[in-house]
């Protein structure tokens, strides 16, 4: 993560390439060190694969400079993946990645796991934003990045999952 990092720093300044809502692509082959034991890729490494085309989506949509500008960090608040078909070894995929909507809390997004066309995996995540160690709310996120934070398209899908750990929470 240290390389994506660095690389989103150094490229800060270069113009968005897609629309703020618009999908990110990452290609990708899994590699020997990604593998389990059935020679498909380990699912906790799923987990690392997501986190580096959302820092490709941050910066394809430049979201990524005016986030770092004002010293905002998103960070993974809770993550819902579906295994469909297995990854194998050298198994070539793509990610698509791309932001869903947003509440007053929490900005979503989805994964979509591709091979040749086909769904291998969906993951849907949603994260929180955090400036120097406290909240920092999707309104002000959204003034950053230049959003109107009222034209948010609540999915259903969204509202049932969140609906679903509110539950969890009244346990």
């Amino acid at each position: 993560m240290l390389g994506q990092i660095i690389k989103s720093i150094i490229k800060r300044n270069e113009p968005a390439i897609i629309p703020a809502q618009g999908t990110s692509v990452v290609r990708q082959r899994v590699w020997p060190h990604q593998i389990d034991y059935n020679l498909h890729m380990n699912n906790a490494k799923y987990l690392n694969v997501l986190e580096g085309a959302r820092w490709t989506l941050f910066r394809d949509n430049g979201w990524f400079k005016h986030l770092f500008e004002k010293r905002i960090n998103l960070v993974v608040a809770s993550l819902e993946i579906t295994f469909i078909r297995e990854l194998n070894l050298f198994s070539s995929y793509e990610i698509h990645t791309k932001l869903l909507t947003w509440d007053e809390k929490y900005i979503y997004f989805e994964h979509r796991l591709m091979v040749k066309g086909k769904l291998y995996g969906h993951a849907l995540v949603k994260m929180a934003g955090v400036r120097k160690g406290k909240r920092a709310l999707t309104p002000e996120i959204c003034e950053a990045v230049g959003a109107d934070f009222n034209q948010a398209d609540v999915k259903e899908a969204i509202t049932h999952w969140s609906d679903m750990t509110q539950a969890k929470r009244e346990l």
